[in-house]
């Protein structure tokens, strides 16, 4: 399918077909290392059995990662004016072989933009492609490059309108591009080596071309490293190095780390380390996590993928190992426990709280409708404060941003005055205040202050530092409005501020009632953390 273009007449514009710019707009998801990790192991593991297969591995690889139709890569001919489909996966399969031109084509569009594109129904603008069925709904292209130099491409592609590519995607597909420049360089460099020795070559070249495979091993992203067949290191790449903490002294047994942990935390000798396992049993080990402790005392979760190696005639000779640092997922899975039970822990006290404001709502109110209003009101403060934290994932509260959240229908009205530092507070801190601050602007709102237009409230606070603890002291004032008197009776209001406080955050509530306005002031002593 090397189908020259009769001209541009008739045909799309390129920016027709283009649709990279979607790919950061579609909705984002979280990095998927451990499905990368998958990725790059499986090729690692090919390389090292297979090499001669590894571009077929590489497409199959791409199709079963990035959840696609096809897959594959494309490679510049030797004279430089059409690319040929060097290997396929999915429908596209039977096309294996064919191929577009270098200066009329998706694959030329990909290195004259020097950039991934994506693309959608591109036999619109090359009509060649019609014949490549099923249809290309979208296809993801990504450059790759050998010696710096840009040979190919590799890509994706979705037959249905229902798989839709987007950055995630675009990441995996550029990191297993790195791969493939290692191992088409890898492929090459074996092809090199056998013609080598069919033609009986001398030595000095065979070194050579172990020299460039340790090169290729270099470059790649992950830690690997081999040994002979007893399980001596004779070589590690540089991120070996960064991952160990430590450069291995070469002739050492089995692991590049300098201590070994399993999952459980207790320790894992290096004679019985996955690589040890590889070796002695002569098997692939796969499935296995560990922890590599580093000189410096940090430590790091791995995955290990221990391949033995063999000669031509079955021998083993050593074995190659790739170490694929799965930390940030172990730590995310962590930081999920954690928020985990902190939901539970929440809405067992949510619960509670909203157990105790129909029950005292129940016993002050005195009709159903001022029930109703009693327990709306104060779920609502509930909600905004909750609305407030879930944005911080329960970590914490911007004080300033909680407090305007409870007197948000009052703002408009300019007649609220916020005064105080940047302070943040801890959520059970934060939860609590808001209630407060709710039952006293109901209550202004009702009779005092904000219940006229003249009326004002200022709302201030401030963190005192002294030797040996913080303290939180919040005032509230109300100022023009009409005249009050204390109130005869203690409502849920009161008891929330005053027992509430006290009980919930060991703090003290001070509640007066001059002519002039309710004035209130709240210490909360702060933890250390907060």
């Amino acid at each position: 399918m090397r189908m020259a273009p009769g001209g541009d007449c008739g045909l799309a514009p390129l920016d027709a077909i283009l649709r990279t710019d979607e790919l950061w707009r579609r909705p984002n998801r979280a990095p998927d290392y451990e499905n990368e990790n998958r990725a790059l192991a499986r090729l690692t593991q090919a390389l090292g059995e297979a090499p001669q297969s590894i571009l077929q591995t590489l497409a199959d690889t791409m199709l079963d990662a990035l959840n696609a139709d096809s897959a594959g890569m494309s490679l510049l001919t030797d004279d430089g004016d059409a690319f040929y489909w060097a290997a396929i996966a999915g429908g596209w399969s039977p096309h294996l072989g064919g191929g577009t031109p270098r200066d009329f084509g998706p694959c030329g569009d990909v290195l004259d933009h020097d950039a991934p594109l994506l693309f959608s129904r591109w036999e619109k603008r090359y009509p060649y492609l019609a014949e490549a069925v099923p249809l290309a709904e979208e296809g993801l292209l990504v450059p790759f490059r050998v010696d710096g130099k840009a040979v190919g491409t590799i890509w994706v592609i979705a037959h249905s309108e229902y798989r839709r590519f987007d950055a995630e995607d675009l990441r995996q597909l550029e990191s297993m591009g790195r791969f493939a420049s290692a191992a088409y360089r890898t492929v090459k460099l074996l092809d090199a080596r056998e013609a080598g020795r069919a033609a009986l070559e001398s030595l000095a070249r065979a070194r050579e071309s172990e020299h460039r495979f340790h090169q290729l091993l270099q470059a790649l992203p992950a830690a690997v490293y081999t040994t002979d067949a007893d399980g001596r290191i004779d070589f590690y790449n540089e991120a070996a190095v960064e991952f160990a903490g430590r450069r291995p002294e070469s002739g050492k047994l089995w692991c590049v780390t300098w201590r070994l942990l399993n999952p459980d935390g207790s320790p894992l000798p290096h004679e019985a380390c996955p690589m040890a396992v590889a070796l002695k049993e002569g098997r692939p080990v796969r499935g296995a996590e560990a922890i590599a402790e580093r000189p410096d005392g940090t430590r790091r979760w791995f995955m290990p993928y221990p391949t033995p190696l063999r000669d031509p005639s079955g021998r083993l000779t050593g074995a190659i190992n790739m170490l694929v640092d799965i930390t940030g997922r172990k730590e995310a899975e962590q930081r999920q426990k954690l928020l985990l039970d902190e939901l539970n822990h929440r809405v067992k006290n949510t619960l509670a709280s909203v157990q105790s404001v129909v029950i005292q709502a129940a016993k002050s109110a005195r009709n159903v409708e001022e029930f109703r209003h009693a327990v709306e009101g104060r779920i609502l403060a509930m909600s905004r404060a909750h609305d407030q934290l879930s944005r911080r994932s329960w970590a914490d509260a911007e004080l300033q941003e909680l407090l305007e959240a409870c007197i948000a229908p009052y703002l408009s009205k300019a007649n609220v005055v916020l005064d105080g530092s940047h302070t943040i507070v801890a959520p059970r801190v934060g939860l609590m205040l808001s209630m407060a601050i709710h039952e006293l602007a109901t209550n202004a709102a009702k009779y005092g202050a904000l219940s006229t237009p003249s009326g004002r409230v200022e709302l201030g606070w401030s963190v005192e530092q002294t030797k040996d603890r913080r303290t939180l002291h919040l005032r509230w004032l109300e100022r023009d409005g009409p005249q009050i008197t204390p109130p005869t009776r203690q409502g849920f209001g009161t008891r929330l501020l005053e027992r509430g406080i006290q009980v919930e955050l060991h703090g003290r509530t001070s509640i007066r009632y001059p002519m002039a306005g309710v004035e209130c002031d709240i210490e909360i002593p702060l933890t250390p953390e907060e």
